[in-house]
């Protein structure tokens, strides 16, 4: 099994975010390509004013649209990081969409919400995801999610892999080594924990968690630097 980890750099515009992520995939042979989370907002230093709707029209309905097209030429499924979406509800949600052979074979909205997407109005998703590939049973969790012990039960206990896209790292949390978070998760639960990580600056410093793939044994991989980074692991 071949993962595609894209840890990638914020080129702080939507539309640039978005030919960076296509031009990767399609150049890519894997079992898995992942993204991370937010991958198309512009963020840290490069942050713009979005209202939810502009956001969504700017850099989440492009981006979803190149997923599916990226997913006919990619043999794979893709791990769609995260992008905004407009339920049905009218609400938005931070959502990662997986898509296969030019169709979408599942979304999962994010649960355990931060204090800045409430603040910013973003909902909060209701159920876990997992589904079944060749591979086995994949979960899929977005970032904070990791935190809710409730949320990783539910989403991680029976499954052979487990995506976890995050976002920007916030310049004030506390300074942390190696990935304790996917280690318990691996170990407790047998899975191989899969974080994707964005690299984006804050004051003009490059801030980004590493990428790595966790197995039960500790971790396999490890992206070598906070830089945008593309690796095939191979498991």
């Amino acid at each position: 099994m071949k993962i595609a980890v894209y840890q990638m750099a914020d080129a702080g515009d939507p539309a640039v975010n978005i030919a960076k992520a296509y031009d990767a995939i399609i150049k890519t042979d894997a079992d898995f390509f992942a993204l991370p989370e937010f991958f198309t907002i512009p963020g840290g230093d490069n942050r713009r004013p979005y209202t939810l709707q502009s956001c969504l029209e700017e850099t989440a309905l492009p981006a979803h649209d190149m997923l599916r097209r990226a997913s006919e030429t990619f043999s794979g499924y893709i791990i769609g990081g995260s992008i905004l979406e407009r339920g049905d509800d009218g609400c938005y949600y931070n959502t990662c969409y997986v898509f296969k052979d030019g169709a979408q074979v599942t979304s999962y909205r994010k649960v355990n919400i931060t204090h800045e997407e409430v603040e910013l109005n973003v909902c909060r998703g209701k159920e876990p995801v997992t589904f079944e590939t060749p591979f086995g049973k994949v979960g899929l969790m977005i970032c904070a999610d990791c935190v809710s012990w409730e949320v990783v039960e539910a989403t991680c206990a029976g499954t052979n892999l487990v995506f976890l896209p995050v976002s920007l790292t916030d310049p004030n949390h506390p300074p942390f080594t190696g990935h304790p978070v996917s280690d318990i998760i691996a170990r407790k639960y047998g899975s191989t924990v899969v974080k994707i990580t964005r690299v984006g600056t804050f004051g003009g410093k490059v801030l980004s968690s590493m990428s790595a793939v966790t197995t039960p044994a500790g971790t396999f991989w490890e992206a070598p630097d906070a830089v945008e980074h593309l690796a095939v692991v191979e498991l």
